[in-house]
């Protein structure tokens, strides 16, 4: 369960991140499309009037064009009549103007309202009157040259393209012409529409490769995990196998021969044939040899105890500590409610008491230890606490110096948490708590 969790969280993490990049990228790329259409559409208006000034206009100017007033428009009139029903009854253009260099319009198809008089032209188009090429923007409705003039297609404005034309004469003249902006904004539209297209395809392609690829990675990770904690547990089932043969050969060995030599070696002490000088000689070595073999006991129970289980778990744990005595460390074993607990999560609590133990009668300097276990049905708790010198963990390059590492992941792996708390004259407490069934 806990290693389910544990790959959860990246997945989880994975999918909001991906899930914010793509609206991210949904949204500035519409942008941008919506600006390319708009872009696209004003080029387009601008393509046309480039197109209608040499196929339509250029070829009819008349002579005399640049030269018109307001009280001589004959030629305005001429170029009217040959250009309206090709350029002005096209829905397209909604109006068109013919400058001089000097600012004059010369032609317009509002008629007298505009011939004959002058306006001021921006940079921009002075540049296209002395290079040609083309421009285009929305048209200031406020501008001298537009007010009072009002479009009978469209209410939401218009848009203003120009290019350079030549007069008969050679001179350069400025063709304007004006789009209504509704028509402009549609053809924004559909070309957004197709940019919008582009956009969602990648997109959507996107979310599919990312998604195979997290499920790729989700069971190469699953996979990865479960094989670690199948070699974690196939390593520490390996660790018992050894360690009950090693405590099999040595009670069946060494144990059983040290036992029949120290019986020997008190026997012949107590016979009365025995000189008293042997007699306390072998004594003596009795005795050793009873020590030694109380010593190797405990030892044979810290590879292997004899019944780790939860009955006997109690113990198992009270073997554990009883090296302690000789460092002078004063040591106690507390087991409540330990009965229900699994013969794996009884195994599992050991280990980690036999690592704490022997840290801390190696390396504590403890005057006291204490192991207690509790449980209460629903988990299985150890603490074990010295009064030892302690250390602190942040200074400490590698918090896991008392060997817990592997202990560590194999608790999180059964759903268990394992802490270490210490300080400099604090002593230190490993915790342990796992789910009991």
């Amino acid at each position: 369960m806990s290693r389910l969790r544990v790959l959860r969280s990246p997945v989880a993490l994975f999918l909001l991140i991906g899930t914010v990049t793509v609206v991210a990228i949904f949204l500035g790329t519409n942008r941008l499309a919506d600006r390319a259409a708009r872009q696209e559409a004003l080029a387009e208006a601008q393509g046309t009037t480039e197109v209608l000034a040499r196929s339509v206009v250029e070829p009819d100017v008349p002579r005399g064009l640049s030269h018109v007033t307001r009280r001589k428009v004959a030629r305005a009139d001429q170029l009217d009549r040959a250009i309206r029903p090709r350029l002005l009854d096209v829905e397209t253009v909604d109006r068109v103007n013919i400058w001089t260099e000097d600012g004059r319009i010369v032609y317009s198809n509002e008629g007298l309202a505009l011939i004959g008089r002058k306006f001021t032209l921006d940079d921009a188009q002075l540049a296209v009157l002395e290079h040609g090429g083309g421009g285009s923007e929305i048209a200031d409705q406020d501008s001298p040259e537009n007010q009072g003039i009002k479009s009978d297609r469209s209410t939401g404005g218009l848009v203003q393209t120009y290019t350079q034309i030549i007069s008969p004469e050679g001179e350069p003249l400025l063709l304007e012409a004006y789009y209504t902006l509704d028509e402009v904004e549609s053809r924004r539209g559909e070309i957004y529409s197709s940019f919008r297209w582009i956009t969602l395809g990648p997109l959507i392609l996107l979310i599919l490769l990312a998604t195979a690829i997290l499920a790729a990675l989700t069971r190469q990770l699953r996979r990865a995990g479960a094989e670690r904690e199948r070699l974690l547990r196939s390593a520490i089932d390996a660790s018992d196998a050894e360690r009950r043969r090693i405590a099999r050969d040595l009670h069946d060995g060494v144990v059983q021969d040290l036992a029949g030599t120290a019986f020997s070696v008190s026997a012949v002490a107590r016979n009365a044939e025995t000189t008293p000088d042997s007699r306390e000689a072998l004594t003596a070595a009795g005795a050793a040899l009873r020590s030694g073999l109380t010593s190797l006991r405990s030892l044979l129970a810290e590879i292997h105890p004899p019944d780790l289980h939860a009955e006997g778990l109690a113990s198992a744990l009270a073997d554990l500590i009883a090296p302690a005595a000789a460092s002078g460390i004063q040591a106690s074993v507390s087991v409540e409610g330990a009965e229900t607990a699994s013969s794996h999560d009884a195994a599992l609590v050991w280990r980690v008491a036999q690592e704490a133990v022997r840290n801390a009668i190696r390396h504590s300097g403890a005057s006291t230890l204490a192991v207690t276990v509790r449980g209460d049905g629903r988990t299985l708790t150890l603490e074990v606490v010295d009064d030892g010198t302690g250390f602190d963990p942040a200074a400490v390059r590698d918090p896991d110096r008392y060997g817990l590492r592997g202990l560590r992941s194999l608790v999180a792996d059964s759903g268990g948490t394992l802490e270490v708390r210490s300080s400099p004259g604090e002593g230190t407490t490993v915790r342990v708590e796992v789910d009991a069934p």
